[in-house]
C-alpha cells in the first residue's frame, strides 16, 4: 500500500490513503480524544474511537504521576491505533509546553514572560529543543505552543503566558521557541491564539475584541505571519471569543481569508478546547451542535478538541447532504499530511530515554541561566545591590519560603491537581451542560449501567441526577500524589526557596524570617512578626507577589484568573506599609506572572526587582542576583503602569499630540506616564553608547546598515541589550511613535567596547497604507537606539528614496552583528 510506503511522497500516501477511508474513518480524524484518566483508559478508545481519532489530548489531566505507568497508558493507546484500527493510523498526542513539558519530571522552564525578558531568542530556540526531546521520549509529538498574542493587559490572566507587547519581540523570541521544539518536523508546534486573544475588552480572557482591519495586519498578524514563515510552524490553534462580531471558531474571513489566504498558512488548524462549541452555546451563532460543526469546518476549522461535542454531527451532515465531502477531505488532508509529515506513520511510540532527558544537568542549568537573566531589577536606590556579606536580613513576604509560587501556570506543578475541565471552566455551569449533552448521547450504555435509562432524553430527575454526578465525577482524583506540595517534592526535591539558599548563604542565624501574610489573605499576628524580624535585621528583602493557577483558591492570575487588581493584594500592602515605617532599606522581589503596578512600593523600596514566573531554580537565580553573582540584565518585555486608568498603555502607541513623546492628557499629571518602560532594565556596571554610523539613503528595495559602539564604562563584567527604534516623520497613515525594528544582548568585559551592526531591509518598514495595499513608503524616518524605548542614547535619521514598493510578504527580523573592539573577534 503506498501510504504505508515511506519511499513515497507526502502527497502520494496522503490520497492513496484519503481513498481506502470511509465517512466514519475521515471524520474520526477531524476530532480529539481526550484520556480523563480512566481505570482503562484503552477500553474507552476501542469503546468509542474504532473508526480512529485525529488528536489525543495527554496533558497534567491525563497522568498519574506514576510515570512508567503514564507511559506506558499513552503507548496502550496509541498502539491500538496503530494495530488495532482498520487502516492503522497514528493519533497525534498533544502537550503543553511554554514553561517545559507538562509532564511530571520534566525540566520545568522559566514561563515566557520571562524568556521574553532576557531579549535572546536563541535561549528561546534552546528551550525548545529540550522540551521537543522531552515530549518525543514520552511518546508526545504536538505542543500546544508558544502563544503569539500580545500582551498588553495586566490584568488579563494569561499575559505571563505572553512574549510581551512588542510585535517584534514576540515574532523573534515566539519563533525562535518554535524552531527549537519543531527540530527537524519532529515535533508539531501550535501557533496561538489567532489571532487578537490578549487584546479583549476590559482584558477578560475569551471575551469581545475590536481590532480594525489595518491594525490586526500589521499588528496582530505580524509574529504568526512570522512564525508561519520564518519558522515554518506546523500548527495553529484559535482564539476563543469574538473578532469583530464572528465567534472565531466559526469565522471563514479569520480561519481561511486570512490565515491562509493572506498569511501564507499551509498547516494543520486545531481548537482551543471546547471553543467550536462555545459559537453554539455562548455565542449564538449557530443553532446546534450540527449546525456548530458545518460551520466551524467550513471556516477552516479542521480539528475539535479536546472531544467531538459538534463534529460527531459531521457523518449525519455529509449524509444528509448538508455538508459536501469536499469540506471533510480538505481537512482530512491536513490532519493526514501532518502525522505524514511528522513521521508517526514509521515512528507512532517514543524515542529517547525519558529518565535519562529529564535527569541531564546541562537543561536546569538552561533553566537557571533564563532565569537569571529574565529578573529586570528597576530600581537600585544608592547601590543596595549587590547584597555584602555580615548582614543581619529579614525575609518577609508570602513568596519568601515558598516554591510553588515559582511556577507558571501551565508548567507540570501549577496543573499538578488540574482536571481536563480546568482548561475551559470560565463558566462552571456551562461546562457541566456541555457534559450532559455528551454523556446522555454517547454514554448511554454507562448510565444504563447506573440504571439511568430512557429513551430520547432523561427525565428532569434523571437529568438531575446525572448532573450530580458529573459534579462529583470532576472532584475524582486518578493521582498518586494527595497534593501539589507532595507532587513538588517527589518530581523537584533540589527545588528551593530564598530563605533556604539566604540561610545557606549568610547563615542561619543571620536570616530572620516571617511570612507576614499569605498572597491574598492575612495571617492573624503576621504583621507584628514581621516588625520583630525586621527590627532585628540590618536589612529587609520582601519576596511578595502572586500566584499563577487555574483553579488554586488564591491564585491572583492564570487562564480564566483575570483579576481588576494589578496591584500586590490587600494583605501585602499592609505588611508593607508597616515595614515601611521601621526605616530599614527594602529590597522588594516581585514574584508574580503579571506586570504588577508598583508605584508605593517602587517609591519606599530601595531595590525593586521583577522576577516574573522563574521555576525550579528560580530561588537560585533570585538569590544569585541579590548577591551579585550574577548582574541582571533582563529588560521589561512590556510596559508597567502606574494605575488601572492607564491600561492599555504600551510602547509602539500612535502619536498623540505634537510632541510625539507625549502619552496622554490625564487630569493627575503624574499618570501620563508609565512607571516603568518597555525595554527598561538596570545593571549593577554602566554602559556607554558611541559612534553611531548609517547609510543616510536607502532605497525602498534597499538595506538600512546601522553602527554603533558599546562600552563598559563601570566596574564589573555585565550584558547590556541594545535596541533599535524607528519612526515614521510623515505617512499617509499615522504610524506609531516608536517601532521595535532590532535588538541584541551584548555581554561585555570591564572596558571593553564592542561594535554593533543591524542590517533592516526595508520590506520591514512595510505597512498597509490608506488603500490597503502593503507598501514601503518613501520619506524621512527618524532612527533611535537606546537602553530602553524611553532611554535612547544615540538618534539620526534617514531617508527612504525611490518609488513606493508594493510587497506581498514583510521581512520579518533584522540582521545582526557583534564584534569585539578590544579582543579582534567577532560574535
Amino acid at each position: 500500500m503506498i501510504y504505508k510506503d515511506a519511499s513515497k511522497t507526502v502527497s502520494e500516501r496522503v490520497e492513496d490513503l484519503l481513498q481506502r477511508m470511509t465517512l466514519k474513518e475521515k471524520v474520526g480524524q477531524l476530532f480529539g480524544m481526550v484520556n480523563y484518566g480512566q481505570v482503562v483508559p484503552v477500553q474507552n478508545a476501542k469503546e468509542h474511537f474504532s473508526h480512529g481519532a485525529g488528536t489525543l489530548s495527554f496533558l497534567n489531566s491525563s497522568q498519574t504521576g506514576n510515570t512508567k505507568k503514564d507511559m506506558e497508558t499513552l503507548k496502550e493507546l496509541q498502539r491500538f491505533f496503530v494495530e488495532e484500527t482498520r487502516l492503522g493510523i497514528p493519533v497525534l498526542i498533544h502537550n503543553e509546553g511554554i514553561a517545559g513539558a507538562q509532564i511530571p519530571g520534566a525540566t520545568t522552564f522559566p514561563q515566557s514572560l520571562n524568556v521574553a525578558s532576557t531579549w535572546e531568542p536563541e535561549l528561546a530556540m534552546k528551550m525548545g529543543a529540550v522540551v521537543r526531546k522531552q515530549l518525543m521520549a514520552f511518546g508526545i509529538r504536538a505542543v500546544h505552543s508558544p502563544l503569539f498574542d500580545l500582551g498588553r493587559d495586566p490584568r488579563w490572566g494569561r499575559i505571563g503566558e505572553t512574549y510581551g507587547e512588542d510585535p517584534y519581540l514576540v515574532a523573534q523570541m515566539g519563533t525562535s521557541f518554535v524552531k527549537g521544539v519543531q527540530g527537524d518536523h519532529q515535533v508539531m508546534a501550535t501557533a496561538k491564539h489567532f489571532v487578537g486573544y490578549g487584546n479583549t475588552e476590559g482584558g477578560r480572557n475569551g471575551g469581545e475584541q475590536q481590532i480594525a482591519e489595518r491594525k490586526l495586519l500589521d499588528t496582530y498578524c505580524f509574529p504568526f505571519e512570522a512564525a508561519i514563515h520564518e519558522g515554518q510552524v506546523n500548527g495553529v490553534m484559535n482564539s476563543y471569543g469574538i473578532l469583530n462580531e464572528q465567534a472565531v471558531s466559526t469565522s471563514k474571513w479569520l480561519l481561511t481569508d486570512l490565515l491562509r489566504e493572506k498569511l501564507g498558512f499551509r498547516g494543520l488548524v486545531v481548537a482551543d478546547y471546547g471553543s467550536v462549541s462555545h459559537a453554539n452555546a455562548r455565542y449564538r451563532v449557530a443553532k446546534t451542535q450540527k449546525e456548530t460543526a458545518i460551520m466551524a469546518l467550513k471556516a477552516g476549522m479542521d480539528v475539535e478538541q479536546p472531544s467531538n461535542t459538534c463534529y460527531r454531527f459531521l457523518e449525519e451532515a455529509v449524509e444528509s447532504g448538508e455538508l459536501e465531502i469536499d469540506y471533510i477531505d480538505r481537512s482530512v488532508r491536513r490532519v493526514l499530511e501532518t502525522k505524514f509529515r511528522l513521521g508517526l506513520f514509521e515512528s507512532p511510540y517514543s524515542e529517547g530515554d525519558f529518565y535519562k532527558e529529564i535527569s541531564y544537568p546541562g537543561y536546569q542549568e538552561l533553566s537557571q541561566e533564563i532565569a537569571e537573566k529574565s529578573i529586570v531589577l528597576v530600581k537600585n536606590e544608592e547601590n543596595i545591590l549587590p547584597l555584602i556579606q555580615k548582614l543581619k536580613i529579614a525575609v518577609i513576604g508570602p513568596s519568601s519560603d515558598n516554591k510553588i509560587n515559582f511556577f507558571g501556570g501551565y508548567s507540570s506543578v501549577a496543573t499538578a491537581e488540574t482536571t481536563t475541565s480546568d482548561f475551559d471552566r470560565s463558566e462552571d455551569e456551562n461546562f457541566i451542560k456541555i457534559a450532559y449533552d455528551v454523556v446522555i448521547s454517547e454514554h448511554k450504555e454507562m448510565l444504563k449501567s447506573r440504571g439511568i435509562e430512557f429513551d430520547i432524553k432523561p427525565s428532569s430527575e434523571q437529568k438531575a441526577q446525572i448532573i450530580e454526578m458529573l459534579k462529583k465525577n470532576r472532584s475524582k482524583s486518578n493521582k498518586d500524589y494527595q497534593s501539589m506540595e507532595e507532587f513538588l517534592e517527589r518530581f523537584y526535591p533540589n527545588c528551593s526557596t530564598v530563605k533556604e539558599l539566604l540561610e545557606r548563604e549568610f547563615g542561619e542565624e543571620n536570616v530572620f524570617h516571617a511570612k507576614g501574610c499569605h498572597i491574598t489573605q492575612p495571617i492573624e499576628g503576621g504583621i507584628k512578626e514581621v516588625k520583630h524580624a525586621v527590627e532585628q535585621a540590618d536589612i529587609v528583602i520582601a519576596v511578595l507577589g502572586g500566584r499563577e493557577s487555574m483553579r488554586a483558591s488564591d491564585a491572583t492570575s492564570g487562564e480564566n484568573k483575570d483579576n481588576i487588581n494589578i496591584y500586590l493584594e490587600k494583605p501585602q500592602m499592609e505588611m508593607m506599609e508597616e515595614v515601611f515605617k521601621l526605616n530599614k532599606p527594602v529590597i522588594s522581589v516581585i514574584v508574580d506572572g503579571r506586570p504588577l503596578a508598583t508605584p508605593f512600593i517602587s517609591e519606599h523600596s530601595k531595590t525593586v526587582l521583577y522576577a516574573w514566573l522563574p521555576a525550579q531554580t528560580g530561588a537560585h537565580a533570585i538569590v544569585n542576583i541579590l548577591t551579585g553573582k550574577r548582574n541582571p540584565s533582563g529588560k521589561l518585555p512590556v510596559t508597567v503602569v502606574k494605575d488601572t486608568g492607564q491600561i492599555p498603555i504600551y510602547n509602539s502607541r500612535l502619536p498623540f499630540y505634537v510632541d510625539l513623546n507625549e502619552w496622554a492628557e490625564y487630569i493627575d499629571n503624574d499618570k501620563n506616564t508609565p512607571l516603568y518602560p518597555f525595554g527598561y532594565g538596570l545593571s549593577y556596571t554602566t554602559f556607554e553608547y558611541s559612534n553611531l554610523k548609517l547609510n543616510k539613503e536607502v532605497s525602498t528595495t534597499g538595506e538600512l546598515i546601522v553602527t554603533f559602539t558599546i562600552k563598559n564604562i563601570g566596574s564589573c563584567p555585565g550584558d547590556e541589550i541594545a535596541q533599535l527604534y524607528i519612526r515614521d516623520c510623515f505617512s499617509s497613515i499615522a504610524r506609531p511613535t516608536k517601532q521595535l525594528v532590532g535588538f541584541k544582548r551584548v555581554n561585555l568585559d570591564v572596558n571593553e567596547e564592542k561594535e554593533v551592526t543591524f542590517i533592516v531591509d526595508m520590506a520591514h518598514l512595510a505597512f498597509h497604507n490608506i488603500d490597503m495595499k502593503q507598501v514601503v513608503e518613501p520619506g524621512e524616518v527618524e532612527l533611535y537606539v537606546g537602553a530602553s524605548s524611553e532611554d535612547i542614547r544615540l538618534q539620526d535619521s534617514f531617508d527612504i528614496i525611490g518609488e513606493e514598493r508594493t510587497v506581498d510578504r514583510k521581512v520579518f527580523s533584522s540582521k545582526v552583528t557583534v564584534t569585539s573592539l578590544n579582543k579582534f573577534s567577532t560574535l
